[in-house]
C-alpha cells in the first residue's frame, strides 16, 4: 500500500530467509529505546524483546517506520502475575479483570515511530497517525486472537495515551511511573466490526492488514491462525 508494509514476526523462530530482516528490527528496538530508557536513567532489558509473542513492523520499502512487541498473558496464571509487567499495576486491578471474566490481555510494549517518519505527509493526505495506525493493527489482532483486550501503558508527556483513545483505548487505572516516565495504563476491549473515526488510519489499517506479512511457523505464532511465511 503506497509502499507501505505491515509485518508480525515471531522472535522464536525466524526463517534462515528472514534472519537479516529480524536482527534489523531488533537493532532498530535497541537502539531506539536505548536512548529512551537510558535518558531517564534507566537500563534497557534486552530480555524484553525475545520474551514477546510478536513483533509488529511496519515498513517503507527497506525502512522501518514504527514498530511494537506483543505479548499473550494469563492473570489466572501465577507466572503472569508474578511478571514485571503486572507487578507495576495496582494489585486489585488485575482482581478487577478476572472478576469480570477478562483474564488474556494482549500487552503492547515499546511501541516506536522513527523520527524521519513522525511528521511524514502524504499529499491530499497530511500526516498520517502512525501510532494510531499501530494500535489500529494491533486491535485487529486482538480481535482475531484469545486475548479478551489489549493492555498498554501509554506515556503521557507525549501524549500517546491521547493518541490511543482516538482508536477506542480506555484509563484502567491511576496513572504509573514506568522507566521513569510517566504512563496510563490503558485498555482496549474487543470489537469484531473495529473502525476508526479517523478516515487516514482507517485506510491504512485497512491496506496494511490485507498486505500483512505473517513470519514464524504457527507452531511459534499462537496469536493468530492467518498461514505464515
Amino acid at each position: 500500500m503506497f509502499g507501505f508494509k505491515f509485518h508480525l514476526v515471531s522472535p522464536h523462530y525466524v526463517p534462515d530467509s528472514k534472519k537479516d530482516f529480524f536482527n534489523y528490527i531488533y537493532k532498530t528496538w535497541h537502539a531506539s529505546f536505548t536512548e529512551v530508557v537510558e535518558s531517564a536513567g534507566g537500563k534497557l532489558d534486552p530480555d524484553d524483546f525475545f520474551r514477546c509473542d510478536h513483533v509488529g513492523v511496519i515498513t517503507f520499502q527497506d525502512k522501518i517506520v514504527s514498530l511494537s512487541t506483543l505479548t499473550l498473558f494469563d492473570i489466572e496464571l501465577q507466572s503472569s502475575k508474578d511478571h514485571h509487567y503486572f507487578k507495576a499495576l495496582n494489585e486489585s486491578t488485575c482482581q478487577a479483570l478476572v472478576q469480570k471474566r477478562i483474564k488474556r490481555l494482549l500487552s503492547i510494549e515499546y511501541l516506536n515511530v522513527l523520527p524521519e517518519f513522525r511528521r511524514h505527509q502524504v499529499q491530499s493526505q497530511g500526516t498520517i497517525p502512525w501510532v494510531e495506525v499501530m494500535m489500529g493493527l494491533n486491535s485487529k489482532i486482538m480481535d482475531q486472537s484469545d486475548a479478551d483486550i489489549i493492555i498498554g501503558t501509554p506515556r503521557i508527556d507525549l501524549k500517546v495515551d491521547v493518541l490511543c483513545r482516538n482508536v477506542g483505548a480506555e484509563i484502567l487505572q491511576d496513572p504509573i511511573t514506568k522507566m521513569n516516565y510517566p504512563c496510563a495504563v490503558m485498555i482496549i476491549p474487543k470489537n469484531p466490526e473495529r473502525h476508526f473515526p479517523n478516515p487516514v488510519t482507517e485506510q491504512y489499517v485497512t491496506g496494511l492488514w490485507k498486505s500483512m506479512e505473517v513470519i514464524g511457523r504457527e507452531a511459534f505464532a499462537p496469536i493468530i491462525t492467518k498461514k505464515t511465511a
